[in-house]
């Protein structure tokens, strides 16, 4: 989620003319007309997907991808793909094969793929993961995805962090391949599988050159056609395969990590990228802390840049990864993490709504009314947003008194990129370090307590309990407006990004 509440509207519209000949959602090809709810501009966008070496191909069934995909490694050319490809046996169970959507109607016409196998007479995985290619059949549903935040095309910042991998350390291209994980869609499902124990992880990305990190980049995002996003259908979703990681409400949906997971193996303190990567919740497996490291060791160590990476979201709501020293708190995780399906029962809803915004009308019941869940909403975001700037003003004081400057309660980077010469950390007490990280995990969490009020609540009690003791007054604070309040929170959180050092993001 973005400190701003509300999810920006993103658009992508079809490109390009078809005139390849197409069918309805049951079969090959794509839909024509109003068929299965779709329309002609869904045909077209789906065509437009196909090389132009493919567009004169005729359908020859799904019996024919059988003959190759099937498990039998001596049926493909030379021999050289994994035994281990039994897509089209996987696919035989899946709904899509009990409502006739074969694999044409993904991967468009294969007769001249069966004829010369070959990436380009045929739409790849990396292509025919395009939202475009579900939105045959999927019609509302990749409109409201359109409408997300998963929809948004690839930052810049990607780009460069893919052309690293040939130039950098094996470490730095381990790192940027993390990067590429949770910001590249197609990266992830390519490469990425949630641990099936909570515990074990099978790491792929370790293994990959530089020049296959690039590769992958290459083909799945310098595609005109293909536009690559943050994530996308099959992101969470195998196309191919029961999967038996059932929704909120017990159906199979293909999802390829589970809906619901409480555990924090994988992502509490200073876990590895391997491990956060593969962690098994649809949604935390991205939104999660990256293996911040809350203990005061770790706080200790880091004190250039907060190690908090942007929506440390499971985090917060299962009470990980928070810099409490040996306290304890009341409550660790939220009512919200015990939920069914936890964060699709309130950013779905009822009607599996796939802009992930919330609606109180759909995602809060049962446990909540429309009205009040949307007045506790405003009521949690508006104390946090008010607590949080009282403790940075508080925070302020106290460096000012302490140190001589009311910045040097912040991270040396934050420092420095001020034109100001940072203190010795060993200066700065273990209280206020905590004070510090815990106000960036709440602030790039985005949600102002929604997931777990409690648990934030209580890391700011904590840093004002410390305050007290040193004898910094809660009635000095200046009076600010909403908006006042929120810019100040958003010019920390741009600040972080600006003197972030990636290279410690593992």
């Amino acid at each position: 989620m973005r400190s701003r509440w509300i999810v920006t509207l993103f658009a992508a519209g079809s490109v390009l003319a078809a005139y390849v000949g197409l069918q309805g959602c049951a079969g090959v090809g794509g839909p024509v007309g109003s068929n299965a709810g779709t329309t002609d501009d869904a045909a077209r966008a789906f065509t437009a997907l196909l090389d132009d070496s493919q567009k004169s191909s005729t359908y020859v069934g799904a019996a024919a991808c059988g003959d190759c995909h099937n498990g039998d490694r001596s049926k493909h050319a030379g021999g050289t793909r994994s035994a281990g490809d039994t897509i089209y046996t996987d696919w035989q169970a899946t709904a899509h094969a009990g409502k006739g959507v074969t694999c044409e109607k993904c991967h468009g016409p294969g007769s001249a793929h069966v004829a010369n196998p070959s990436t380009t007479n045929i739409l790849p995985g990396k292509v025919a993961s395009s939202p475009v290619v579900c939105a045959q059949c999927h019609t509302q549903v990749a409109s409201d995805y359109e409408h997300s935040g998963h929809a948004e095309v690839v930052s810049t910042f990607s780009f460069t962090a893919a052309n690293v991998p040939t130039t950098s350390t094996a470490v730095s291209r381990g790192q940027t391949s993390r990067c590429l994980a949770c910001h590249v869609g197609a990266f992830r499902t390519a490469y990425v599988t949630p641990s099936a124990t909570d515990t074990t992880v099978v790491d792929s990305i370790a293994s990959l050159t530089g020049q296959q990190i690039l590769d992958t980049w290459s083909s799945a995002v310098l595609n005109d056609k293909n536009p690559v996003r943050t994530a996308t259908c099959t992101t969470c979703h195998d196309p191919h395969a029961i999967t038996g990681n059932l929704n909120k409400d017990g159906k199979e949906v293909q999802l390829r990590a589970k809906a619901f997971n409480s555990s924090t193996t994988l992502i509490t303190n200073a876990t590895t990228a391997a491990q956060f990567t593969a962690y098994n919740q649809t949604c935390g497996q991205c939104h999660n802390a990256r293996g911040a490291d809350a203990s005061d060791t770790g706080i200790a160590a880091r004190t250039n840049s907060t190690p908090v990476h942007d929506s440390p979201v499971m985090n917060l709501m299962l009470g990980t990864n928070v810099a409490i020293g040996t306290s304890v708190p009341p409550e660790t995780q939220s009512a919200h993490a015990q939920i069914p399906g936890q964060c699709s029962q309130c950013h779905m809803g009822s009607s599996s709504r796939h802009t992930f915004t919330v609606s109180y009308d759909t995602g809060c019941v049962p446990c909540h009314t429309a009205a009040d869940a949307a007045a506790r909403a405003s009521s949690t975001k508006s104390s946090t947003l008010s607590a949080l700037v009282a403790l940075r003003d508080r925070l302020g004081v106290w460096a000012s008194t302490k140190l001589g400057n009311s910045l040097y309660w912040e991270y040396t980077n934050a420092i420095t990129s001020a034109g100001l010469t940072a203190p010795n950390q060993s200066t700065v007490p273990v209280e206020i370090k905590r004070a510090r990280y815990n106000y960036y995990l709440i602030i790039r969490s985005g949600d102002y307590g929604i997931h777990n009020a409690k648990m934030v609540n209580y890391l700011i009690d904590e840093a004002n309990l410390y305050l007290d003791s040193q004898g910094i007054s809660r009635s000095a604070r200046t009076k600010r407006t909403t908006e006042q309040m929120l810019a100040i929170v958003k010019g920390d959180l741009a600040r972080a990004k600006d003197v972030a050092n990636w290279e410690d993001y593992k």
